[in-house]
Parts: structure tokens; sequence; C-alpha cells
């Protein structure tokens, strides 16, 4: 039986490492992405111009864009970059944070896996850090009255200080706060619309009126992806930007008689007129009478309208517009109090719309685009962007939704912790004062280098700044050991700032986020002990 050959399982021709081998690959490509976008954090951060296999140019310095473009074969790689799009999807913010942080934890990771500890014992640290450094940030938040716009812009402004737009503060903050408490519905709004779905102008009026006394409510849904659309159109100055009270939609009507301007128009929606394209002129007539009857000033239609149905609309004074996107009928649909019927002979007088003041189309540039605005309680949002080109505005965009999401994220829940790299050093601070007090054995190790980890964000803010990272840190510790918890650095300059009179405050939920999204995936990273790629050697 010993001259028996070897029974070869994995196929011999494929790439495999194994082992300590493959925990420091994994190890050695998590830091390789994050030291890509390490120079991205803070005020002073650095832009990435990145060109795509089309030819175009992505200009921007956030995280999660950065490495969306990047083409990397590594799988710890594509494991890391997934990192930064979760924490985009649950929070907005933290992107590149997320990274550094996630880089950082398998970089304190390698010297342990020397020492031959064993990784679940370094998981079991490093799950109990988290666990701990969960309830520290809990204990060092402060609540925020989201109902004092000064606070929120505050707390915007620290959000997209880092970011391009951060030139136009003031304009972009007030831009995402007034969308974001546009398209906020609370348990008052659902308990109304559930109570009576029919909308009628004095509703819309009463429904608002309820939802101020309501402001201090919880908040049940707040969907800026649907219901605050941002629509970029080249040309103008950045400081034209506005948030509209309605939907801006860039169609024209669809017969050149019929009116461009109605104030208080009736609003009827029609999901599918493509019958009407096949049906015979009595049928179409019949129909278009139907739409007469609740007397509507404006029909709008996913599908398309027949030159014989324009005709009838014209005859009875009626506006129409065509081809309408599904999202932007639901839009629309929210902020005019109209409802989607699916057939003419299901029209009813409720469904007709009534909740907005003015509807008209302007051409901006070259294109026609109508406006429904003035609406009362619209529920439902247009944020329309100028600017000189499609590159700067596509990273305004950008810039924005975070804004937009940090907002969202502190209606849901309203604590802050303090910016500027003050909330990591008091977690460093105070798991590395319980490491040495209140953990035992080897668990130890991994625990403290979990708070040694915390600390590469405010070690970057630093570098990033132009500071020195060594003197600033040392002060940074000294004044947390004594319970100053507010101290951070200041991007600017790199240098220790009590953040109480700088004013840069965070979401705890994006730091609950970041922190958990990083050890999970620096746990989860360094349980890998195998891999055998699906390419061969050569």
């Amino acid at each position: 039986m010993a001259s028996q050959a070897p029974v070869i399982v994995v196929n011999t021709s494929k790439q495999r490492e194994s082992g300590h081998r493959a925990q420091m690959s994994n190890i050695a490509a998590g830091k390789t992405v994050a030291d890509v976008v390490r120079t991205s954090l803070g005020p002073r951060a650095m832009l990435k111009m990145l060109l795509d296999p089309m030819g175009g140019i992505t200009l921007t310095n956030d995280g999660f864009a950065i490495l969306r473009e990047c083409e990397v074969a590594h799988p710890a790689a594509k494991s890391m970059i997934e990192l930064s799009r979760t924490q985009d999807d649950e929070v907005g913010d933290g992107t590149t944070s997320v990274i550094i942080l996630a880089g950082e934890m398998l970089a304190i990771s390698a010297p342990f896996l020397e020492r031959k500890i064993h990784p679940v014992v370094i998981l079991r640290g490093f799950q109990r850090a988290l666990n701990d450094a969960q309830d520290i940030l809990r204990k060092i938040a402060k609540k925020v009255d989201t109902n004092d716009r000064e606070q929120m812009l505050g707390l915007i402004k620290s959000a997209i200080g880092t970011k391009f737009v951060s030139r136009w503060n003031d304009l972009m903050c007030g831009l995402a706060l007034d969308a974001v408490q546009t398209v906020v519905r609370r348990s008052s709004d659902l308990e109304a619309e559930s109570g009576n779905a029919a909308t009628s102008a004095e509703q819309g009026d009463a429904s608002a009126d309820a939802g101020d006394s309501a402001s201090s409510m919880d908040v049940r849904e707040v969907d800026i992806k649907r219901f605050a659309r941002v629509e970029k159109v080249p040309g103008g100055e950045i400081e034209e930007s506005r948030v509209l009270d309605g939907v801006m939609i860039n169609k024209d009507v669809v017969h050149p008689k019929m009116r461009r301007r109605i104030e208080n128009p009736q609003i009827t929606r029609e999901e599918d007129w493509s019958r009407i394209l096949e049906i015979e002129e009595e049928q179409v007539k019949l129909m278009c009478e139907k739409i007469a009857a609740l007397k509507p000033d404006l029909v709008i239609t996913e599908k398309g309208v027949s030159d014989l149905a324009q005709h009838f609309l014209v005859k009875n004074n009626i506006t129409a517009l065509r081809r309408m996107r599904k999202t932007d009928n639901n839009r629309i649909a929210r902020a005019t109090g109209a409802r989607i019927v699916s057939s003419v002979d299901e029209l009813k007088e409720q469904d007709v719309g009534t909740a907005c003041g003015l509807f008209a189309v302007e051409k901006i540039g070259d294109e026609y685009f109508t406006f429904l605005t003035k609406c009362r309680n619209p529920k439902a949002c247009t944020i329309l962007l100028r600017g000189p080109g499609k590159d700067t505005l596509n990273e305004i965009d950008r810039n924005l939704q975070d804004a937009m999401c940090v907002a969202r994220n502190v209606l849901f829940n309203p604590y802050l912790c303090p910016g500027g790299g003050a909330t990591e050093m008091a977690l460093a601070v105070q798991l590395g004062q319980r490491a040495k007090s209140e953990v035992d054995g080897v668990e130890q190790w991994p625990y403290g280098g979990v708070a040694e980890a915390m600390e590469v964000i405010p070690r970057t803010l630093i570098q990033n700044g132009g500071g020195n990272a060594i003197r600033t840190l040392t002060e940074l510790r000294a004044k947390h050991a004594a319970g100053q918890t507010t101290w951070g650095v200041n991007g600017e300059t790199g240098v220790p700032v009590d953040m109480n009179e700088y004013g840069i405050w965070e979401p705890l939920a994006v730091k609950l986020q970041t922190i958990k999204t990083a050890i999970d995936s620096a746990s989860l990273l360094l349980r890998v002990d195998d891999i055998v790629s699906g390419t061969g050697k050569n």
C-alpha cells in the first residue's frame, strides 16, 4: 500500500492557496483596496479620476463610486468592494471609512496569525470588542431635535463638508433637508390615507396641518429613491438648483393646441391607452367623453395617445401627456393626489387629483420640461440640479444622495456621535482600557487589536490634513483618557479640536453600521483557509 499513487481530488491545473498563505493573501488584498481610498477621507480628500472601458470619465472622492469603477481579480478584494456597496445601500454614508477600517482590521490580524493564534480565537476577541464598541457608541451619542432646522443643517453640512460640493454647502444642505422633509411619511399620514383614500383640496390642507402637529411622532417611511428624484439639466449656475414642491418631467404636451399653463389643474392618470389606438372612431370618442365627463384639465398616460384621441381631448380643452415612466407616474400620484386607473370605465370622481397648484411647460436649454408644482403636502418632489457640465452634475448628484441619506438616518434614529475621528478615538481608548482590565487570556490580543485599529480614522484624517500624526494622536489619547470624548481632529489643519465647538457631528446609525460591517467582513475573510481559483495557473 505504501507505493499507492496519491488520490487527486482537486484539479491541479487550477490556482490554489491554502492555510496560512491564503489568509495572508486575503489580508494583503484587503490592505491594498483600503490604500486605494485612504487619501479620499476627510475635508482635504484627494479626488480620483477613473476612465471606464467606454471612455467615460468619473471624477470623485466617494469611496463607493471609486471602488465600483475598479476591476479587481482577487476574491477578497471583490468582497471588500461589496462592503462599500452594503454601506451605501444601508446608510448611504461612510463608504470610505468602512473600507479603511476593514483594511486596518485585517492588517492588525496578521501578527496574531504569525504567532499561530487560531483564527477562531481572534474572531472571538473581535466579536466581543464589537459588542462593547456598540455599547460605548450608544453611551457617547447625544439626542438631536429633528424639528430644529439649524441642527439638522449643521449635521448634513458635516456629512458633505468632505465632498466636492462643500463650496456650496448651505445650498446643498438646504436642498437635501427640504427633499427629505417633503417625502417623509409619519403615522398620521398613513392613518389619514387608510381612513379616506379620496384626496380633495380641503383634505390636502388638513393633512398638511396634521403633518405639522405630528412632526414629533414616529417616522414610518422616507423613500428617497422612489419619491425624491434628482433631475440634472446641464447649463446655468449651480446656485439655480432648487427643490420643487411637486414633480418635474422631461415631457411636452402631445398637441400644439393644448394648454401649456393651467392653474389648479384637475389631473387624471390613465394606465393603458394602447387599446385606443386599435378601436374605431366611435369607441375612441366614447372613451374621451368618459374622461371629459370628470372635467379634468390634464390627463397623463403611460402609453401613447392617437391623433384622433388628441383631437377629441383638444375639443374638450383637456391637455394630455403621454408615454410617462411608471416611476414618474407614481411620483405624480403621490404629489397631486390622483389615482392610477387601468381603464377609463373605472374612472371615478375621487380618482381626479386636485392637490396641484400649477401645471406649466417650460423650455430649459433645448428641451421642454413639464412642471407640476405648488402641490399641497406633496410627499414627493424633484430636485432640479443646474451646473456647468455632465461630470460636475454627476458628482453633485452623488454628494446630494449622501446628504439625503444622512438626513433620513437621523429622522429614523435621532442620535449623533462626535465626528472628526472623535468617536473612533473614544472607542480606541475605552476598548484599550477594557482589554487590560476585563479581558483575560489570548483573547486579550485581538480585543486590544480592535482598539488599535480604530485609531486609523483619526490618523488618516491627520495625515490627509498635513498634520503630525504621532504628536496629535498622543494629545487625543490624553484628552480621551481624561474622559473628554468629544475631542477629534480638525480635518482642514490636522490639529486636535473639541467637536462641541467645531460642530462636526455624525449620525449614530452610520457609525454603528461602519464598525459592524468592518469587523464582520474582516472576520469573514479571516475564516477563509483555502482559495481555489476558477482560472488556470497560466
